[in-house]
This record gives structure tokens, C-alpha cells and sequence, in this order.
């Protein structure tokens, strides 16, 4: 029988390493008999389950794509070994193991299932939530690592039952589907109370198990492309969408506000945040330009890969003859999303409440008396900023608060029309599968046209998975790891190539940086303009340029701009085993869990 991996094998523990006790929890007989306890056993549960804004750092795989400069460089250049994703367990700690996760909803469910103070109605609520949360916990770690060991009750050491393998990935999907299935059933449409925005809904339960079935009929783990599983994806995203129709869940109608705001009845499952002491981040300081971030800022900017992927205000792509794209002013006519999102040199952007403000990246532009050293790709990210915050306010501390307090949306009302999209069109329905991306494609602001939002070039399912696959990566530019999940899910992976980056620089006589100093007194170099100088009306000069008329833009930038690689010396090669990665040493190392296939000692079928 295979053994699992004991604490004793790395420590002098004695506690299973699938059944962590949470010291701040309750174990004791008489627990679920209050409804206010299970209730703070919930909302610790929920805090450990629900994702976060992911670590917005270069090691962070899950967030590697074409999107940002920034990116894991051993996901891109193919170095990764069997222990560089450790998602599944870092440690034997209540935060560093999704199992402790689990277990906790497993204690939960069975303390309910015997629970005879709290109301009826309350414990299916309850268990609801503890449902949907195991199916999370759990359908996290499968799109990672396929099968895992599956462990549906809190057991004892005592138990010879502890002895868990991994279980087939069929086996996990089941399970989590009847999890999201439960909890559909049990969970109500709406919370009655504002405190309550951020809790499970039975649209949200419903949302998720469409996602998961979609995943297992993507090619990642669909390599013989099994029909019944496409038609099962499809039966899930087609109740999902009736039910969040039925429900109340729409787009909301500028799509430029879906992160900014909060509490609208677009976003399905979410992560609150605040402005608050121990409830923010720092995203706001991490993603704008330095001069204006007051101590951070500068990192994971959009690269030229991503910009030339927003289609055109009438839908269509960049490449296509009837687009209307110029390169040169390539902003122009573009889908309204590359607005809402893509901050480019000239483009306005009123950063720090600044009415009229403009964001110049040229070669060594001077922004507040400080060079802009690092614009790296020429680009920065807008969606993720709130630009009415202070410049002083743009930090987060832990013991203060600050940032911008935005809400980490895991999934969103749009997903569920994507996934529908997909599903659709791989049964044999596009026109079912363009309603879906029409809608959103009406919301962005693209117009009709003579193309139908751009629709009518999809001719075939092959065209309209590969539109489809580009609707993603527009609609949910920079949410977190969402393109990079896509690519794994429809393994394409190989669309990862090198990140360029697009740079302008100015066309003498006109001058980026401060007028020279000759012994102390600023001293102009006869014959030269100085565009980051204020003029006698107090404006800087760049900001008289009209980047949208071509002769003046071609009069002062140096076009064409200077498109290069951001990968050095190296090559982007990603292995075909990151569609399934291997489980880290501290599972591995144990003599009862298989390694994943395509990695050292592996002889575990992640495909079955």
C-alpha cells in the first residue's frame, strides 16, 4: 500500500503531513454546535483558501507570460526542475500546506453533518461554503500538477486509511464537481447583507465548475481531444451562464471600471481588499511609473508582444487588410481595452489626480526633476492603477495601511461567457460561441462595422478557438496569471516568444533632460529644444506636441522606434512537461507518491 509522506520523514513531528491541525482553530467535541465559532472558522477558512493578488515578483512562475517584462526566467528559458513549484506545500505549517486548507473543510463538513443547535437553514449555508472552498483548494493544485491525492475526510493518525496515493486526475475532477455541485444546491443567489458581498453564491459554485470542466476538456489534459468531455464542459458553462443570468450577474457596462470599482454584480468570487492596516497591498506603488510612485514602482510593464495584440475598434486584428491599423500612431482606432489598459509615450494619464496630465517614455525622459531610467518596454499597465491617488499616498504599509485597497477578482461574469465561448465552439456551435464574444466585444465599445464586431472571420471552429484564445488575453490583460493558465489549459505555450520591447527616442534639435549648467547657470545648447523644460507659460514643451497629427509627431520623434528583444542572450524554450509539473521534493521524496511523467523518476499518467 503506498505510505504517505509523514511528518517524521522532516521533522520530529509525529502529526500526518495531510492532516495539520490549525493551532488557531477548534478540534473539540461541541464545536459545530455554535453557529458563531463555525462562523470565524469559515472566515479564517476563506482567507486561506480565496487567491490573492499574486506575488508581483520575477521568481513568480504563475504570472509569466508575453505580457510583462517581468517574468520567472527559468519557466521561459526551460530550467525548471522537479522543485521549483511548490504551490501544493513549502512546509508543514497551517500556511505553507493546501492540505491544512483542506482539512479544514473537511472537519467542517463532517462537525456539520452532526450538528444539532444551529438552524437548518444555516448549516446548508455553511456547508455550502466549505464545499465550494475544498473544490477551489483542490482545483487549484490539479491544473498544476494533474492528480493528487484526494483526501474528503479528516482523518486520524490512527487510521491506516492516512496511507493515500495519488488519485487519478478523472478521480479529482469527479470530486470536485461534486463538491460545486453540492454547493450549488446548498448555497443561496444573493447574501442579504453588504457584509456578505464577498461570500459564495450559487452562481459562483456553479461559474467554477464550469472552469474546471473546461480544463479537463482542454487540450492539457484532453490529449486524444475526448468529445464527451467537450460536451460535458459544455452542459457545465451553458448552467452556469443560465444561473448567473437568472441570478443577476451581468458586465458591467464600462469595462474600464471592472477592477477599479467594487461590489458589482460582474465579479463572482473575490478577495476583499482596504486601505487598511494588514488589508492592502502595494500594487498601486509596484505598477506606476517611479517618478510618481513615491518609493516604488516601475515593474511589470506591458510589453510590445501584448500591445499588438488589442484588435482594432472595429474588431479586427492588427494583421488583417481592413483593419485600418497604422503602425506608426499604432494607439489609433484601437479596440477601447487597449485604452483602459495600455499606457503608451504621450498618451494622458492623470496620475496623481493631475487633470490634463500626459505620460512621455521617450528615451530619458525628465518627469519631476528624475530621469525615467527604467522604461523598460516602453509601456506601462493602467488597469491596475486608480489614478486619483496622491503620489504620497501610492505606498502600502502593513502597520499604516495604503495603496489602492483593489479587490483581487478571481473570476468574473465575462470568464463565464468565455468558458460558454470555448465550449460552444468545440461542439459544434460558433454561432453560440460568437453571441458570447459579441457581448463582450459590444461592452468594450467596438463598433458593428461590416465585420460583426470583427466575428465574421471566424469561419471554422479552428479560426474561432484561436479568436477566442486572443479575447482572453484582451478582456483579462493582466488579472493576475490569467494568460498564462490560458496558455497552459489550450497548450500553447509555444506562443510565448521572445518580449519586445517598443522605444522612441527624440529627433534633434529636440532635447530630452534639463537645460546644461555652465558654472552654476543653466545654459541652453544654441539650436536646441528642450521638451522637458517648462515654456513662459509654464507647460512643459512635450505637452504642445499632438501625438495624434502625424506631421507634428513625425516632426519631433525619431520613427521608427526601436523595437527590441528583452531576453538578452537567452532563447524562450518551454518544455512540454510544464503542462503538468512535477510534485515538489517534500511530496516526492516520499516512497508512496508517484512523480508526474516527463520528470525525473516519474511514472504517474497525469492524462487519465
Amino acid at each position: 500500500m503506498a505510505v504517505l509522506l509523514l511528518l517524521s520523514v522532516i521533522s520530529s513531528c509525529k502529526k500526518d503531513f495531510y492532516e495539520i491541525e490549525d493551532p488557531n482553530g477548534f478540534e473539540v467535541e461541541g464545536s459545530f454546535e455554535d453557529a458563531g465559532a463555525v462562523g470565524l472558522f469559515l472566515n479564517r477558512t476563506y482567507s486561506l483558501v480565496i487567491p490573492q493578488w499574486p506575488l508581483l515578483t520575477t521568481t513568480n512562475i504563475h504570472i509569466t507570460s508575453d505580457e510583462y517584462n517581468s517574468g520567472n526566467t527559468g519557466f521561459l528559458y526551460g530550467t525548471l526542475v522537479e522543485n521549483s513549484v511548490t504551490d501544493i506545500a513549502t512546509g508543514t505549517g497551517i500556511t505553507a500546506n493546501r492540505y491544512a486548507d483542506i482539512r479544514r473543510c473537511n472537519l467542517a463538513l463532517e462537525g456539520l453533518n452532526t450538528s444539532k443547535t444551529i438552524a437548518a437553514i444555516e448549516i446548508a449555508q455553511l456547508k455550502g461554503q466549505f464545499y465550494f472552498l475544498r473544490a477551489l483548494a483542490y482545483s487549484r493544485l490539479v491544473r498544476l500538477y494533474g492528480g493528487v491525492p484526494l483526501v474528503l475526510r479528516a482523518q486520524t493518525l490512527e487510521e491506516e486509511s492516512l496511507q493515500v496515493p495519488r488519485s487519478k486526475t478523472s478521480e479529482c475532477i469527479a470530486a470536485i464537481a461534486r463538491d460545486l455541485d453540492s454547493a450549488t444546491a446548498l448555497l443561496p443567489a444573493t447574501w442579504p447583507t453588504t457584509t456578505d458581498v464577498n461570500r459564495i453564491t450559487r452562481a459562483a459554485a456553479s461559474a467554477l465548475k464550469g472552469r474546471v470542466m473546461l480544463m479537463w476538456a482542454s487540450p492539457q489534459f484532453n490529449i486524444s481531444n475526448d468529445a464527451q468531455r467537450w460536451t460535458a464542459a459544455y452542459t457545465a458553462c451553458k448552467a452556469a451562464f443560465d444561473l448567473c443570468t437568472t441570478d443577476g450577474y451581468v458586465l458591467l457596462p464600462n469595462y474600464a471600471n471592472v477592477l477599479s470599482t467594487e461590489d458589482h454584480k460582474e465579479n463572482l468570487i473575490v478577495r476583499k481588499y482596504s486601505l487598511s492596516r494588514d488589508l492592502g497591498h502595494n500594487l498601486e506603488s509596484i505598477n506606476r511609473p517611479v517618478t510618481e510612485a513615491n518609493g516604488g514602482g516601475g515593474q511589470f510593464q506591458p510589453t510590445w508582444n501584448i500591445v499588438q495584440s488589442y484588435l482594432m475598434n472595429n474588431g479586427l486584428p492588427i494583421t488583417h487588410a481592413s483593419s485600418g491599423y497604422n503602425a506608426t500612431q499604432f494607439w489609433q482606432n484601437r479596440d477601447p481595452r487597449f485604452n483602459a489598459s495600455i499606457a503608451y509615450n504621450g498618451d494622458s494619464w492623470a496620475l496623481s489626480g493631475i487633470a490634463g496630465r500626459k505620460q512621455w517614455q521617450y528615451n530619458s525622459v525628465l518627469n519631476n526633476n528624475t530621469v525615467e531610467s527604467n522604461v523598460n518596454t516602453g509601456f506601462y499597465c493602467k488597469r491596475l492603477s486608480i489614478p486619483s491617488i496622491s503620489f504620497a499616498a501610492t505606498p502600502y504599509n502593513s502597520n499604516v495601511g495604503g495603496g489602492n485597497g483593489m479587490d483581487w477578482v478571481e473570476m468574473r461574469f465575462a470568464e463565464v461567457l468565455t468558458n460558454l465561448a470555448e465550449c460552444a465552439n468545440e461542439t459544434g456551435n460558433i454561432n453560440e460561441a460568437k453571441d458570447m464574444i459579441r457581448r463582450l466585444r459590444i461592452r468594450a465599445g467596438i463598433v458593428a462595422g461590416t465585420f460583426d464586431y470583427g466575428l465574421s472571420i471566424a469561419t471554422d471552429a479552428s479560426s474561432m478557438r484561436s479568436l477566442i484564445l486572443n479575447e482572453r488575453q484582451i478582456e483579462f490583460a493582466f488579472e493576475g496569471g490569467m494568460r498564462y493558465h490560458d496558455l497552459r489549459r489550450t497548450r500553447n505555450l509555444n506562443l510565448i516568444t521572445a518580449r519586445q520591447s517598443y522605444k522612441v527616442g527624440l529627433k534633434l534639435p529636440y532635447t530630452a533632460g534639463a537645460i546644461p549648467l555652465v558654472g552654476g547657470v543653466p545654459t541652453p545648447v544654441p539650436g536646441r529644444i528642450y521638451m522637458d523644460v517648462t515654456n513662459f507659460n509654464g507647460q512643459l514643451l512635450r505637452d504642445t506636441v499632438n501625438i495624434n497629427n502625424a506631421a507634428s509627431y513625425n516632426t519631433v520623434f525619431q520613427l521608427p522606434a526601436t523595437i527590441a528583444s528583452l531576453e538578452g542572450s537567452n532563447a524562450v524554450s518551454i518544455p512540454s512537461r510544464y503542462y503538468v509539473y512535477a510534485l515538489p521534493n517534500l511530496l516526492s521524496q516520499s516512497p508512496g507518491i508517484e512523480q508526474t511523467n516527463g520528470w525525473a523518476g516519474g511514472s504517474f499518467d497525469p492524462f487519465q
